[in-house]
């Protein structure tokens, strides 16, 4: 029985290995893989899109800022109390401090809290101050305590001598010494102006005499006059800013002198507020170095105790497109000059490609001449047509149309270019650079032969060459 049932079963033959389906996929399989081959091991090219607009350049500086400014010293020693707060204006004959021959007065503000608040709470403990001065004391204090960074710990200072300043301005009943004498020697201000309560020696200094030197920060020093709590007869306690003109000075560098020097107004914007000044300018040479003088007549008081301001010139910067320096390249062409071209003459003086007439000699020694048709990229000053070198070899000759003329190929020019990519392989486009800083420039928009916005060309031009094809990210 069992032998019977094993020859009923039937064997059924394979189908062919290789059939229609396994080819197709076969051949996708080995497509994928050049593909991938190809862009493992091609160069790839980063592109970039041309935008139109303004050179943005770096244009900031920090300015030296000089004014009319007179140191008042001490005629006796002793305590020194400040009445007016600096930046404040005094009139003629405004006591501006007191300068005790008693002990050292008490400190009107708290020497240890760790808010505005606290100091507030601290400060308001058996005042007699009335309502609008105490909440102005309490919003100076919270401001304060909001905006306080660590790096500038000598902000504190002079604050506490604001604050004291302004309670003594408000008692204005004069200070006792902690020995219980009441001896004030108010120092008034000889003339009206700004106060400020501090020096650094810039104070005689004149737009004129200033040296590329004088804009080292590294090496200023401002001396805190409030810090001094006790003085000698003959040390500075304050000086004043006498006169509403003052200069900002800024170091330039050589192209920007050369940019500015038929100037005599900049327009420029103060980096702490924002806010936009014009202000008359002049260009000295101090030496090998070039110095800018800006004339303000408005907001000294605003910078009285700055000796260095953050300023930035806004200038009427040329537009264009704008393309990255590493995308210029520079190509060399022969000329062609204008009379040995062939083109039509009657519809256009910039024809994209010209014909010329090349003589040629058989082995038999028959001349004829051959029309060769080349591609322009630009034309001379002189009116001669550049045309790409490998269209010629260096000696070929040339013949005028209609006459026995002739040319010899040789001559060149260089001008400056980028590669377009738009077609997925690298065409030079000329390129006329109006405007330019140390990583971009703008280029004259709307040329014959040159770029277009949204243009996509070669950001480094090292890496490609004419005609390349172009796999690009």
């Amino acid at each position: 029985m069992n032998k019977q049932k094993n020859n009923k079963i039937v064997k059924y033959r394979n189908g062919p290995v290789f059939n229609i389906g396994t080819v197709l996929f076969g051949v996708i399989f080995i497509y994928m893989i050049i593909c991938l081959v190809m862009y493992v091991t091609t160069d790839h090219i980063t592109a970039y899109e041309v935008t139109a607009g303004p050179l943005a350049g770096n244009y900031r500086y920090s300015a030296l800022a000089l004014r009319s400014e007179t140191i008042i010293n001490a005629d006796h020693a002793g305590n020194v109390s400040y009445y007016v707060r600096e930046g404040s204006k005094a009139g003629t004959g405004t006591a501006v401090c007191t300068v005790n021959e008693g002990s050292a007065t008490t400190s009107l503000v708290p020497e240890k809290v760790s808010t505005g608040s606290e100091a507030a709470s601290a400060m308001t403990e058996g005042s007699s101050l009335d309502e609008d001065t105490l909440k102005n004391l309490k919003d100076e204090m919270e401001s304060f305590s909001l905006g306080f960074q660590q790096e500038n710990f000598q902000s504190i200072y002079n604050f506490k001598g604001d604050l004291e300043s302004t309670l003594l301005e408000v008692g204005n009943t004069g200070t006792v010494g902690a020995d219980g004498s009441s001896i004030i020697n108010a120092c008034t201000a000889p003339t009206e102006g700004i106060v400020v309560l501090s020096t650094d020696g810039f104070e005689s200094k004149l737009p004129e005499t200033v040296t590329a030197s004088d804009f080292e920060q590294k090496n200023y020093e401002k001396k805190n006059l409030r810090m001094n709590k006790t003085v000698k007869s003959g040390d500075p306690i304050y000086k004043l800013v006498t006169d509403e003109t003052w200069y900002l000075c800024i170091l330039l560098d050589q192209k920007m002198a050369t940019e500015l020097a038929d100037s005599t107004s900049v327009k420029f914007r103060f980096l702490k507020d924002d806010t936009i000044f014009y202000a008359g300018f002049q260009l000295q040479k101090q030496g090998s170095s070039y110095i800018g003088i800006l004339t303000m007549d408005k907001c000294m008081s605003l910078y009285a105790s700055e000796r260095y301001v953050d300023i930035e010139l806004v200038l009427n910067r040329k537009t264009g497109l704008k393309i990255p320096n590493s995308a210029i390249a520079t190509k060399r062409f022969y000329k062609i000059p204008d009379e040995f071209a062939v083109y039509d003459r009657e519809t256009t003086s910039m024809p994209s490609e010209i014909s010329v007439l090349c003589p040629v000699v058989d082995k038999n020694g028959a001349e004829s001449v051959k029309t060769k048709t080349v591609t322009v990229y630009d034309k001379a000053d002189d009116g001669s047509f550049l045309v790409d070198c490998t269209s010629f070899n260096e000696g070929d000759v040339i013949r005028k149309q209609n006459s026995q003329k002739t040319y010899t190929i040789g001559e060149t020019e260089t001008i400056n270019g980028v590669y377009n990519i738009n077609k997925g392989y690298a065409i030079f486009r000329e390129i006329t650079i109006i405007d330019e800083n140390e990583e971009y420039c703008i280029v004259e928009a709307g040329s014959t032969f040159g770029l277009a916005q949204y243009d996509h060309i070669a950001l480094n031009a090292d890496t490609v060459n004419d005609e390349d094809i172009v796999i690009h990210y």
